[in-house]
């Protein structure tokens, strides 16, 4: 595992290409405003069907500099096995007491793909037990707010951030991942290879978007209420 500093927010990524695919506007906003952007890869998707692991981690670094990431860390758990030894709740915990960050994203726990559903359970689990004394490995700590991001499936969004300024960017992340979108040069086609695929992304950016009267939207869930300072509204960013 990768030394690395602290950093405000900190994205699970099951594998190579999940966090761009699913919160890549939310991690181009936040290291816009200043904050320190980690993603931690739980595996290196050696179990692909396209692709290898060395040339995900170049892709991987490529996304990385376009949606301002400072850091990946790689924590390899197992390709299609995430979540089935009790230990990789364990490796969260301590990456999450490492690097304190005060946002944690994570796919939607219920995520068609085994991988993705398991990370969000781990993740939303680690948190919780990151802050408790008696959970050995490290000095206790817990984010403040988990939300989940959204990679196949669709559930009803806590709350929809305007993406409509850093989409460029988050479109260039997704593209950076040839390997698994370009059908070109043959190899094993897969539903990521579908040319309608990364429109159907971005099909369902526009929907969240037009939910909140803005060109592009992404969607995040949470499992309780969004404290917020003000009434939205009464100002511009709220």
């Amino acid at each position: 595992m990768s030394p690395a500093q602290g950093c405000e927010v900190l994205a699970f990524s099951p594998h190579p290409d999940d966090t761009e695919l699913g919160c890549g506007a939310a991690l181009a906003l936040a290291a816009r405003g200043g904050a320190r952007v980690l993603v931690a890869s739980l595996t290196s998707a050696e179990r692909s069907s396209r692709g290898s692991p060395d040339l995900r981690r170049v892709e991987a670094a490529r996304a990385d500099q376009i949606l301002g990431v400072a850091q990946r860390v790689w924590l390899g758990l197992p390709d299609t096995a995430v979540g089935r030894d009790p230990a990789h709740r364990e490796v969260l915990v301590e990456v999450i007491r490492r690097l304190r960050p005060a946002v944690v994203l994570a796919p939607w726990w219920r995520d068609r793909h085994p991988d993705h559903a398991a990370a969000g359970r781990l993740a939303r689990e680690a948190c919780e037990l990151a802050g408790l004394a008696g959970v050995p490995g490290g000095q206790p700590f817990r984010p403040r707010r988990l939300y989940h991001y959204f990679i196949h499936d669709l559930a009803g969004p806590s709350l929809v951030l305007d993406a409509s300024e850093v989409w460029p960017l988050k479109r260039q992340a997704m593209e950076a991942y040839r390997s698994q979108f370009d059908s070109a040069g043959g190899g094993v086609q897969t539903r990521l290879t579908d040319p309608d695929f990364l429109p159907g992304i971005e099909a369902r950016a526009r929907v969240w978007g037009q939910a909140i009267g803005v060109r592009y939207g992404e969607g995040l869930l949470c499992a309780g209420p969004v404290g917020l300072s003000g009434l939205p509204g009464l100002s511009p960013d709220m």
